[in-house]
């Protein structure tokens, strides 16, 4: 294999590595999705319990940050990333205002 392809392969795989590198470094890695996101049906009184669980895990995670970033770039439908819901994710117009939003948390 020519060495400029095995670069071009290497720099794609390094690139696509770093980043997702920081899902390595969450708190909610070993823990399962079910604290994060809601079962079909579920109760209001049960998703609230559960969302201040999940943010209760988010809150001093070291790539919390990371996680809102992704959440609003990609934009995640789903779920608590970052210490927001998908309805405070979805009230919030750009990375700034969601930031100002979870540090006042």
């Amino acid at each position: 294999m020519p060495s400029t392809l095995l670069s071009r392969q290497q720099a794609k795989l390094i690139a696509v590595t770093e980043f997702w590198d920081w899902q390595l470094h969450a708190r909610c890695r070993s823990l399962g999705s079910a604290t994060f996101f809601a079962p079909d049906g579920e109760p209001p009184g049960q998703r609230i319990r559960r969302e201040n669980d999940a943010k209760k895990i988010c809150g001093d995670c070291p790539v919390r940050a990371h996680c809102l970033d992704h959440a609003l770039g990609t934009p995640e439908p789903h779920g608590v990333w970052g210490g927001m819901t998908e309805r405070e994710r979805a009230g919030t117009k750009n990375l700034t205002t969601a930031r100002s939003t979870l540090l006042a948390s």
